[in-house]
Order: C-alpha cells, then sequence, then structure tokens
C-alpha cells in the first residue's frame, strides 16, 4: 500500500522533474524562496529544490546551452547550492549539485565573447551574496530591459564611480550576466 521508500530515501532522478516557471511571476516566487534558503530561514524541502534547481540547470544546458532560464539556474544554483555543501552538508546532494555545475563549465566554458571581464572575475563566493537576488529577478523580467538599460545609462544615476563600476548596479546588464563564458566562470569557481 505505501512505498517504504520515502521521497527523501530516493534518488532526486528517481522522481518526475516537475516543470520549472513560466512566467516572470513564477520566477519571482521561485527566487524568494531561494533567498529566504540561503537566509536559513525557508518553510520548504530546501535540499530537494537545490536538487529540483541542479536537475532543471542540467535540462536547460542539453536543450539549448546560455539561454536565459540556463542563466537563471546556474546563478540560482550559486546561491542556494552552499546549502547542502555547508549548511546541511549531504555528499549525495553535493554530487549532484557538482555535476550541475561541472555539466554547465563544459558545455560554455569554450565559448567566445567581446566582453574584457564577467562579474564572474570577482565571484563572491566568500562575502555575502546579498545582491544575487537583484540579478536573478533582473534575468527573470526581460520585459523590464529597455528601462532598466536606459537608467544604467544615465550618467546621474551613478554620482560615484564605484556604482558606476559595481557589476551589481552600473554594469548589471542581461547582456553580461548571460554570457556564457560568465555562467561557466561561476559554474567553475564555485566551491565544493
Amino acid at each position: 500500500m505505501t512505498n517504504a521508500e520515502t521521497a527523501e530515501n530516493r534518488r532526486d532522478d528517481e522522481v518526475p522533474l516537475t516543470p520549472g516557471p513560466a512566467t516572470p511571476d513564477e520566477w519571482d516566487e521561485l527566487i524568494a524562496d531561494w533567498d529566504e534558503m540561503r537566509h536559513g530561514y525557508y518553510l520548504g524541502d530546501a535540499q530537494a529544490t537545490v536538487l529540483k534547481c541542479a536537475r532543471h540547470l542540467e535540462a536547460s544546458v542539453a536543450a539549448d546551452g546560455a539561454g536565459s532560464e540556463t542563466a537563471l539556474w546556474t546563478l540560482g544554483l550559486v546561491l542556494i547550492g552552499p546549502y547542502v555543501i555547508y549548511a546541511r552538508p549531504d555528499a549525495a546532494a553535493e554530487a549532484r549539485v557538482m555535476e550541475a555545475m561541472g555539466a554547465v563549465e563544459r558545455a560554455l566554458g569554450q565559448a567566445s565573447c567581446e566582453h574584457e571581464e564577467h562579474p564572474c572575475d570577482d565571484a563572491p563566493f566568500d562575502v555575502d551574496l546579498d545582491n544575487f537576488r537583484y540579478v536573478l529577478e533582473m534575468l527573470a523580467h526581460p520585459e523590464r530591459d529597455a528601462d532598466h538599460e536606459a537608467a544604467l545609462a544615465d550618467e546621474a544615476n551613478w554620482p560615484d564611480e564605484e556604482g558606476a563600476q559595481s557589476w551589481y548596479e552600473g554594469r548589471m546588464t542581461r547582456e553580461i550576466w548571460t554570457c556564457p563564458r560568465n555562467l561557466a566562470g561561476f559554474a567553475g569557481a564555485f566551491p565544493g
């Protein structure tokens, strides 16, 4: 009648992969969950959420390489992946996260681009990741690109050089964050 094997004991690849977010609002909900997890007050099944992100990332890389969804899943895993490495160590989950990041690095690492530098060059794994939520929200809302790009171009918004040169402020563009080299750089620098 009941399966002796609980969902927690099953391998994550035995559980069917549910569809990922389809709208910006659904992405916003998932990003909020990821941020809660990073802060330690997520009430859902955090390990399952991390594993789902890793599985979606692998599927996205296999399907389209460096699309917008691949960027969201990759940077989402950067935000929440350390949960299974440091907060709640789990060897099997950590291995799955590292496999997903390895798939990104292998698939996108040799891509060429015109950018002189990327946010991954200053990967913030050893510091607070508070600003990552804003990157994910920006990527989840392509409809805001024109207004966002106009605000970035307006020098009046950046009275100091530091803000204008920040990956999270003056240089936060979809193009640079979704660049295959940037995603591969974050995947390669991911702690493990």
